[in-house]
């Protein structure tokens, strides 16, 4: 009893002698904290580059302001609505401005200026393993890409891939008849868009770049895809606004559902390039064009795995997701505006002689209405609604009259500059006119035009923009030929309580944008 006693006496002295030790380091270190925190926000108040900028104070002083509301999806309305407040100019976070300008998109964006993609896409080449077309902020590398990659999205062939296309677009209008059924018409089906444009452009996009779709209009197992995308950009998102939560990998704590399921998406690009390598060889996709590019002195372009796995990630991402959403907006608003409906109706319908007719040439580029109802939903609703940072280069930049230092980011928010009222009259409101001259003038169009980036722009443009305007054109056109088409629900945005009158899509700011709905009704005329 006595040893027990003297030992658990001399455990408790030893544990008292090192509490008192380290009392004073620990209140060294929290003293130092709240210090270096302090100094850090009466830096960024006050002497930052960018401190004489409005915006939110939170946003001003630190990352989380952006990490918060990227998690809950209104990053992209919390900026719009910054920019109602501050004007032009708005920090929306310590080291970031957004410029709610259409001059300023050639500004940051154009050719040569003196930016580069900033540290935001850092999280997309962490997560990838390898830098793609996407997120390459080294120009020299980023050009390497896109001349590897151009040549599969001329216009002569994504031309000759419609062949490959139009057999998806009559699958998904037969798969999707299959959901609901009108329980009075044998002719008459509802389905939800937004699942359903997911499964079309999905496959189409699994066709083009692997040679092989991924079963989702016939309900393969791979119909979590889509769900898997939209955690793998949002995580992206995630730690894109906040270097410190990507370097010590805070992501993982904060939103372990989201980090799990987006890890899926790097998987799933790995098992569809073992397919693909074990298929036909001679087939021309675009996975061909990254297996057999060659650099100048002969050697393979693509000659690490890890860098096809990332470039296959990007193709799937940037050509199905984002098309998906517009196909989505698209019968959203064609639906909840009847006189604009009924006028694509009579454009179609007595353009063709019949659905077999609707393909890719003159007739279908001549339905200038129709490329004026696409116009008016990507600016609504664009596919990547939030903000593309770019970092500013040594001598700095100045962008519509005002000059910014080295190391400051910038960047242009896409759906605040797609509502921007000294371009768009009644920005919330579907208004396909406004691109046609005859309504407005030439040079209301022009613009309209200038104003609309839903692709970015510049040599970072997307590269893939008109395959999606290709599928748009050709679902829309038939899908309004052999259909007469209404709204049933979803899809509305709720968070417009001070003007009611607001009718949008809604779209969640996941990088690229989440939605759901809507359910729409399709009565066959045959």
């Amino acid at each position: 009893m006595a040893v027990t006693y003297l030992v658990g006496e001399s455990a408790t002295e030893k544990g008292k002698l090192l509490y008192h030790a380290l009392t004073p380091l620990l209140i060294v270190v929290s003293l130092g904290s709240v210090l270096y925190t302090f100094g850090l926000v009466i830096y960024r108040l006050y002497f930052h580059p960018l401190a004489k900028y409005p915006g939110p104070f939170w946003a001003r002083i630190s990352n989380w302001y952006s990490v918060y509301h990227a998690a809950i999806g209104d990053r992209h309305l919390q900026t719009y609505w910054a920019h109602q407040k501050y004007g032009k100019f708005v920090r929306i976070a310590p080291n970031l401005v957004t410029i709610n300008d259409p001059a300023a998109i050639k500004d940051i964006y154009g050719v040569n200026q003196n930016v580069r993609k900033s540290v935001f896409y850092e999280a997309s080449i962490a997560h990838n393993g390898f830098q793609n077309i996407f997120s390459a902020r080294d120009r020299e590398i980023h050009a390497r890409k896109r001349r590897i990659l151009a040549p599969a999205f001329t216009e002569a062939n994504l031309s000759s891939m419609e062949r490959y296309i139009l057999p998806h677009i009559d699958e998904f209008f037969h798969a999707a008849s299959g959901e609901e059924r009108c329980s009075a018409l044998r002719n008459c089906w509802a389905a939800d868009l937004g699942k359903w444009g997911n499964y079309l452009t999905f496959d189409v996009m699994g066709d083009l770049v692997f040679g092989k779709d991924f079963g989702m209009l016939r309900g393969d197992e791979s119909r979590d895809l889509p769900n898997v995308i939209d955690a793998a950009v949002h995580r992206q998102l995630l730690n894109g606004c906040s270097h410190f939560m990507l370097r010590w990998n805070l992501d993982k704590l904060l939103f372990p559902d989201i980090v799990r399921r987006g890890r899926q998406l790097l998987v799933y690009a790995k098992k569809q390039v073992q397919l693909r390598k074990n298929a036909d060889q001679n087939r021309k996709d675009f996975f061909s064009y990254i297996t057999n590019a060659e650099n100048k002195d002969g050697t393979k372009a693509y000659a690490e795995s890890r860098e096809v796995f990332a470039e296959a990630r990007g193709l799937i991402v940037g050509g199905s997701d984002t098309t998906a959403t517009q196909l989505a907006a698209n019968f959203f608003y064609l639906t909840n505006n009847p006189p604009a409906l009924k006028r694509l109706v009579e454009e179609i319908r007595s353009t063709f002689n019949s659905a077999d007719e609707i393909r890719l040439g003159k007739s279908l580029d001549s339905c200038r209405y129709l490329h004026a109802v696409i116009n008016e939903t990507i600016r609504l609703s664009p596919s990547l609604p939030g903000v593309l940072p770019r970092e500013v280069l040594k001598g700095g930049l100045t962008a519509v009259g005002e000059h910014f230092p080295a190391g400051v980011e910038l960047s242009v928010p896409i759906y605040a500059v797609h509502h921007f009222s000294d371009v768009f009259f009644d920005p919330h409101m579907f208004i396909p006119e406004r691109w046609l001259p005859e309504y407005t003038s030439e040079d209301a169009v022009k613009r309209c035009h200038d104003a609309l980036t839903p692709f970015s722009y510049g040599s970072r443009q997307c590269i893939g923009r008109r395959l999606a305007v290709i599928e748009l054109y050709l679902v829309l056109a038939q899908a309004v030929w052999k259909y007469d088409i209404e709204y049933v629900s979803g899809g509305k945005d709720d968070r417009f309580p001070q003007n009611p009158e607001v009718v949008e899509y809604k779209l969640l700011d996941h990088l690229a944008a989440g939605r759901s709905g809507p359910v729409i009704r399709f009565t066959s005329r045959e």
